[in-house]
């Protein structure tokens, strides 16, 4: 196998001029335009708007490359696109070859007739997506998502470029995924399928192998599994028309997620030989285990429940959406470091949404190694699509049978469902739900889906939209089966404290606006622009009456803030006070709820949004609540009318036993009433472990405004949780000063923070000037007079400091400090 790469430099120009300027592929045209300073920082200001007009414009791409006479000598020579975005004719020396128009599809051809010794030309024209969808909908009309450009259904490209209520209009064009050349004469491995049959601690591998250019009785396989452990274990065979063969693995070490074991991971090497040379070989990690989701009925409706190994799992996540609107500036350290944050928070599962498009390998590989499944939506998205139409049908289809072939063995890949909301929209009136759409709808996803689905991928879980109770068009979300969305609170402006009054089986999208840091702010504004109503803040604010909301929901927790800087940490701490109520209450209703997914993890550029993690890698506030509310091991309380409930939820795979202590303090630190009792907890489990009265300490409302309740949670000696409880709203309570203040120790790879206040303190941000840091833990409360100890790895930091240095560049700040 001879391979030619066609990456890096290219020449472009829009197609009715004549300058040529340099180009990189992968990338766009709004990536090279600005890399070129053509066009200024398309997220800066209100640059996305200026920039409209450059994907109304045709662009020609182009480069040479040599092929020499040994490569036209080979049988086989194909040229490959692993992603085209999107409208665009393909040329060889002149020659058209193709024209395409989905940017979720690879694309092979063979050009050995096209091709000449020497000096050769692949050219592709690049159409505008703005013309194409214009055109489309002019001639039959498609509701789409009302935030984005009209007609954004009509084309196979990804749905967020059109703008949504967290991103920009931006629909770039361009070469977003790698080209090359494969020359070759023999046999090539197309696809290898592994299919896992698990019983009496074994596993039965049986692999299906698609070999193009295959002649029975001259081809042998050779496969080598590599175990965790370092095992190897090789079989041969002599390959046949049949082409599936089988592997027993005895005593597997089995994939876990995050939080409940290890993620053994096994590496696969299918190696093509014919008369003993290598023709070809493909090499795959995979994960021993059974993952499926339940749906048997029970006492509340239906379950939905996902099962690893036997082991029903409350799923505790975020959902995902792409991480750059200028494709070419993510990468695989930036997703490493999503994926990593995301473990570190003790998430186990994560939901790739349907308006995006599918992520690099990359993704689902580090996904693998730290124990996030994946729930993967199918690029469809709140709207209609021409589904009627052979034509999109068979584009479809291939899209789809092209990223299942490439993702289905990943150990994390859980469950695929059809698309986003869009059932939900019938049942809610956006989407007429005549007979004949109803009818185009069940045939698409609930039809030919499931068969694609179940022919590339039979061991993955199928699901037909989000949310769906999985009875077509019936109590789409509704709360007794399936999974739901609930935006009552946000969109519908209910008080967070709703959630509370909610039982979904799956709660898998759920969310709440804040704003990034004053960092970030100042990255995409000038000092006159930082104002919350000025013409460039909210150009950056999506989502219509945004601002407003927040403003509304602040009003129920918090006093007025004094600037700018008060109101964006204020926000994330709303955010995060949303969120952390939602989860924990379905958490202390483990089994009747089993799963919660907040929308939505990252960002694809600077802005508002209800991301947890900025678009520059930023820990939001609510990413380190989430840290507290996700751990596997979970104390929590209820209140309502000075009676607290005290919940424990155990979603690790051990029992526990440990003890829970709380104090009913002034603000000052004086106990009121304090208690401590032993309990246990058996693994995958909740219990209601004590009910606590304090009517008679809290019977003068004045009281309620300076007495907080401390409580936490002890196993083996070694605090696992605490959390504090106010029983008045935090604006109403009479915070002090807490004069904060903090020392230093130091290790080798560390710095340690120990934080203390003489009055107790709300919310205590860590900031170190000009360094961006992911501490163990951030805004968290202060008791008085009870030290707490936050770390943060050195090899974070920008520059070497030493604790005299490091003092100088540390700022804390609480609730209190942002009216006084």
């Amino acid at each position: 196998m001879k391979q030619i790469m066609l990456n890096g430099p290219w020449l472009f120009r829009e197609s009715k001029k004549d300058q040529w300027l340099e180009a990189q592929v992968p990338g766009s045209i709004l990536a090279d335009l600005y890399r070129l300073n053509k066009i200024d920082n398309p997220f800066y200001r209100d640059n996305e708007a200026k920039l409209f007009s450059l994907f109304k414009t045709d662009y020609l791409y182009k480069k040479t490359f040599a092929i020499s006479h040994e490569i036209l000598n080979e049988s086989f020579i194909y040229l490959n696109f692993s992603g085209i975005d999107t409208i665009a004719t393909i040329y060889i020396n002149d020659q058209q070859i193709s024209h395409v128009k989905n940017m979720h599809r690879s694309y092979r051809y063979d050009i050995k007739k096209y091709l000449k010794k020497g000096k050769n030309e692949i050219s592709i024209l690049l159409h505008s997506p703005l013309a194409y969808v214009n055109e489309k909908n002019r001639k039959k009309p498609l509701y789409g998502n009302s935030e984005s450009t009209p007609g954004l259904t009509q084309i196979r490209k990804a749905q967020y470029m059109f703008g949504w209520d967290w991103g920009p209009t931006l629909p770039d064009l361009g070469i977003w995924r790698e080209v090359y050349i494969e020359a070759y004469s023999e046999a090539k491995i197309d696809s290898v399928h592994v299919l896992q049959k698990h019983s009496n601690d074994r596993v039965k591998l049986q692999f299906t192998f698609e070999i193009e250019n295959f002649k029975a009785d001259q081809l042998s396989m050779e496969l080598q599994l590599l175990s965790p452990l370092g095992e190897s274990t090789t079989q041969k065979f002599i390959l046949s028309t049949q082409r599936e063969y089988e592997m027993i693995i005895n005593k597997p070490e089995l994939w876990w997620p995050n939080g409940m074991g290890e993620q053994n991971l096994y590496h696969l090497t299918c190696t093509l030989i014919k008369d003993e040379q290598i023709l070809d070989e493909t090499k795959l990690t995979i994960g021993l285990r059974e993952l499926t989701v339940i749906t048997d009925e029970d006492k509340w409706g239906e379950q939905f429940a996902f099962e690893i190994n036997k082991k029903k799992i409350f799923a505790m996540g975020a959902n995902y959406i792409p991480e750059d609107n200028l494709l070419s500036c993510a990468g695989k350290e930036k997703t490493k470091s999503l994926i990593e944050g995301c473990a570190a928070a003790n998430f186990n599962m994560i939901r790739v949404w349907g308006g995006g498009y599918y992520p690099d390998s990359d993704f689902y590989q580090l996904c693998d190694q730290y124990g996030l499944i994946v729930w993967q939506d199918l690029m469809f998205a709140c709207g209609v699509y021409p589904v009627e139409e052979k034509e999109f049908i068979a584009e479809v289809k291939k899209e789809t049978f092209d990223n299942l072939k490439r993702i289905r063995h990943h150990a994390s890949l859980g469950l695929i469902c059809g698309n986003n909301e869009i059932e939900m929209f019938f049942d809610d009136g956006r989407i007429p739900a005549t007979i004949e759409n109803k009818k185009q709808y069940q045939t698409f996803f609930e039809e030919n889906m499931t068969e694609w689905v179940q022919e590339l991928a039979p061991n993955t879980f199928y699901w037909p939209s989000s949310p769906s109770s999985g009875h077509i068009f019936k109590d789409t979300n509704g709360e007794n089966s399936g999974d739901g969305h609930n935006w009552d609170v946000w969109h519908g402006e209910s008080p967070i404290i709703s959630y509370q009054n909610t039982y979904n089986r799956f709660m898998s999208e759920f969310g709440f606006q804040s704003f990034p840091t004053m960092q970030t702010i100042e990255s995409f504004t000038e000092a006159n622009d930082r104002n919350l109503f000025s013409h460039v803040m909210e150009s950056h604010q999506k989502n219509q009456q945004g601002n407003m909301k927040i403003f509304t929901y602040l009003a129920q927790h918090y006093l007025f803030p004094k600037d700018l800087s008060s109101f964006i940490y204020l926000s994330q701490l709303l955010q995060a006070k949303a969120i952390k109520t939602g989860v924990e209450h379905w958490r202390q209703n483990r089994g009747r709820c089993m799963g919660s997914l907040y929308w939505q993890l990252n960002d694809c550029w600077p802005a508002p949004s209800w991301s947890s993690i900025d678009y520059f890698g930023r820990w939001k506030a609510l990413h380190y609540v989430a840290k507290k509310f996700y751990q596997p091991i979970l104390l929590s309380v209820k209140e309502q009318d000075n009676k607290v409930e005290f919940f424990l939820t155990n979603d690790s795979l051990n029992d526990v036993r440990g003890t829970i202590e709380w104090q009913l303090l002034k603000k000052d630190g004086e106990i009121i009433r304090s208690g401590k009792f032993d309990t246990d907890i058996q693994s995958l489990n909740v219990k209601k472990v004590s009910e606590i009265d304090f009517n008679t300490e809290l019977k003068d409302s004045e009281i309620k405004k300076e007495t907080v309740l401390y409580y936490h949670f002890t196993n083996h000696n070694h605090r696992d949780n605490y959390g504090t409880l106010l029983f008045t709203p935090l604006k109403y309570f009479q915070l002090k000063q807490p004069e904060l203040h903090f020392d230093l120790k130091e290790n080798e790879k560390e710095f340690a923070l120990i934080i203390s206040g003489n009055s107790f303190a709300k919310h205590v941000e860590v900031t170190l000037l000009g360094e961006d840091v992911v501490y163990s833990d951030n805004y968290f409360d202060i008791i008085p007079n009870v030290p707490y100890e936050i770390t943060l790895p050195k090899a974070q930091l920008k520059k070497e400091y030493t604790k005299e240095t490091l003092k100088e560049i540390i700022t804390l700040r609480s609730v209190f400090d942002t009216y006084e």
